[in-house]
């Protein structure tokens, strides 16, 4: 049962989470994480490389809050999720293909410690061997691993995708999108995309009416975007997506990636319930400081963001109600909040959350989806595209309620559905 008390927040900067700070040279969003801290009461970190992990210590130790780090881990307030495989898009003379690789060390259970904290990108930002014992002893009771066996239907299910040239044209044009927001450049073009199936339907050959070489070369050598990065997207969301369902949390996402899992959850939800709008949206203008802005700008630290914390239970409060939530509360929550802070003078900010709605009648319609013909199929396919996103539904229908924070727009979902 989801009590909102959790989020998972993915850190890596690249093309489809936080680009423009990739593009500054940032691997890492640390506003993201700044800014969860102030609706959540814990956060679940994912960290994908020993040298993000580098940076994320060197933010708080450039400040002189090491060991405040130390103990927002020690209290279980942070939490760190580490996939110990890769999900990425393998071109082969062409033609791209989708898998899980993980090495022989990385199947074994709890090695984070022997991977990551005894790298040399970590150990050269923690001077004196107390900095390092600190940090081994914290995060050895606050550390996910994950395995790649685990997550073969979601890689399955993005492998299906590729199939539909509607949900490619969405993946390409969420890109495009943030890619055309960041640059400053104007309105993007709409993407559209076709897709060709070849050798017995084992292979699938995806054209688009944009050249990837131009927006390669837009995007620039740092984001480095290929014909495979949509497809590696597309495995990453659904990645996040049975991760929080695992952990009955919620998520906390930069942009673009917020809208891939917006979509993927809205069609789950549409498998089992397809006459009621399951994910509602709140967007609107608070009185309330940027703090991811203002955390990567370097304009404030980590002492604002924990006294922003502690006046901003009120937020996490809302967040925990059961139930339809009151959008005006919100609302006056971040204005009181910024009042009683001292942030009056900052501009109005944007705030976007989607969550997933649904009660008992949406658990009644996953028992009777799951124990028809087709559920009956669908649970007996270990592993399969289908079977995941029945997974994920019978999750929603269960208990799991999601909120996201980010960006997800409704409608270009629906159209690709209303297509099938």
């Amino acid at each position: 049962m989801s009590d909102h008390t959790t989020a998972l927040v993915p850190l890596e900067s690249w093309c489809y989470n936080s680009p423009e700070l990739r593009i500054q040279g940032k691997t890492i969003d640390v506003g993201l994480l700044c800014e969860s801290l102030i609706y959540y009461d814990t956060v679940v970190v994912n960290i994908t490389n020993q040298p993000q992990l580098a940076e994320l210590l060197s933010w708080f130790i450039n400040q002189n809050k090491y060991d405040d780090f130390i103990a927002l881990v020690n209290y279980g307030i942070i939490k760190v999720y580490e996939y110990s495989f890769a999900s990425m898009a393998i071109n082969n003379e062409g033609v791209y293909s989708l898998i899980n690789i993980q090495d022989s060390i990385q199947a074994k259970p709890n090695t984070f410690e022997q991977r990551f904290l005894y790298h040399n990108s970590v150990e050269s930002v923690l001077k004196g061997s107390r900095k390092r014992k600190k940090l081994y002893k914290a995060l050895r009771e606050n550390i996910i691993e994950v395995k790649a066996d685990e997550f073969g239907a979601a890689i399955e299910n993005a492998r299906k995708d590729w199939e539909c040239p509607h949900r490619n044209s969405l993946l390409v044009q969420a890109f495009v999108d943030e890619l055309y927001r960041v640059k400053n450049i104007g309105r993007s073009p709409e993407i559209t995309s076709h897709v060709e199936t070849t050798n017995n339907c084992e292979r699938h050959h995806i054209s688009y009416n944009v050249n990837f070489d131009e927006l390669s070369n837009l995007a620039g050598e740092d984001l480095n975007f290929h014909n495979g990065t949509p497809l590696t997207a597309s495995a990453i969301s659904n990645r996040l997506i049975w991760s929080a369902s695992e952990l009955q949390c919620d998520l906390y996402l930069g942009r673009p990636l917020s809208i891939l899992v917006g979509d993927k959850l809205f069609e789950s939800g549409r498998k089992i319930d397809k006459t009621h709008s399951i994910i509602e949206t709140l967007e609107e203008k608070v009185e309330f400081p940027d703090i991811r802005k203002l955390i990567n700008d370097g304009s404030i630290g980590l002492d604002e963001v924990l006294f922003l914390r502690k006046k901003a239970k009120k937020f996490r409060d809302w967040l925990q109600i059961e139930g339809e939530k009151d959008r005006d509360a919100i609302i006056s929550y971040h204005h009181e909040v910024a009042q009683e802070s001292g942030f009056t003078k900052t501009a109005r900010n944007a705030i976007s959350i989607f969550g997933v709605i649904g009660g008992a009648g949406l658990g009644s319609a996953v028992g009777s989806v799951l124990s028809g013909p087709e559920g009956a199929a669908i649970g007996g396919a270990s592993g399969s595209a289908a079977g995941y996103v029945m997974d994920v539904a019978s999750k929603l229908g269960s208990g799991w309620k999601p909120v996201v924070f980010g960006n997800w727009y409704r409608d270009r979902i629906s159209k690709v559905l209303e297509k099938k």
